[in-house]
């Protein structure tokens, strides 16, 4: 990881580097060995008028365009690559004469898409992964290898797990939370307006009997005009 160190800002850290599956760069492999290096080989060896007409040089100058033409295809996709770190994931793309990176902050990353369009792509796991920002801008890395890994190692930092302690204080806190409603529902409290209500009732039972307390004492009372 240490040849990509340089196309990611000092002080960040490479947790991940996400290729592109082999078979990709096989089937370039293949179709140039095949169509330009082992049959015109053959041909060449094979019949004498083609060796008459054309001079071994040629075919010399061809097999040495079809090697370097297999070494850049190598060298392309082992550039051609996501780099995740713990702040950003960075989507580097290598051409000959510059190497373009791109950069992808955690916080904007809203979702991420795999897709699959052939059966060989679940046998070989090769499928693609889209990045959603928000908005409607994405990102994408085209037939990567081992998706659902990729996927994993991004949502690590995506979504980093809660920390154990507050877990454990949130728990403590919702169980004090239980208790108290508990409490309170067992022995609940007297209302105070009905506290309010009885007492205005004593009142005016006192007032009356006053007043009857009062009534009789007039009924004794002389006059002594």
């Amino acid at each position: 990881m240490k040849f990509y160190q340089k196309h990611i800002p000092d002080g960040q850290e490479i947790r991940a580097v996400i290729h592109q599956h082999w078979i990709v760069v096989f089937d370039k492999y293949l179709l140039w060995l095949s169509f330009w290096a082992i049959i015109p080989s053959f041909l060449y060896y094979q019949s004498e008028r083609i060796r008459d007409f054309i001079p071994f040089f040629v075919l010399e100058i061809l097999l040495f365009i079809v090697f370097w033409k297999i070494v850049y295809e190598l060298f392309n996709w082992y550039n051609d690559v996501w780099i995740v770190t713990e702040l950003a994931i960075y989507d580097m793309e290598w051409s000959l004469l510059k190497t373009n990176v791109q950069s992808i902050h955690l916080e904007n990353i809203e979702w991420l898409e795999v897709d699959k369009h052939r059966i060989w792509d679940t046998i070989f796991r090769k499928w693609d992964i889209i990045i959603h920002k928000y908005g409607e801008e994405e990102i994408a890395i085209y037939n990567a290898y081992a998706p659902h890994r990729a996927i994993n190692i991004i949502e690590e930092y995506i979504y980093p797990p809660e920390d154990e302690e507050d877990n454990n204080f949130d728990l403590v806190m919702d169980t004090l939370s239980w208790v108290v409603k508990d409490y309170l529902s067992k022995n609940w409290l007297p209302n105070p307006n009905k506290k309010m209500s009885l007492s205005h009732e004593d009142e005016e039972y006192i007032e009356s009997e006053e007043e009857q307390e009062n009534e009789k004492q007039d009924e004794y009372t002389l006059d002594l005009r």
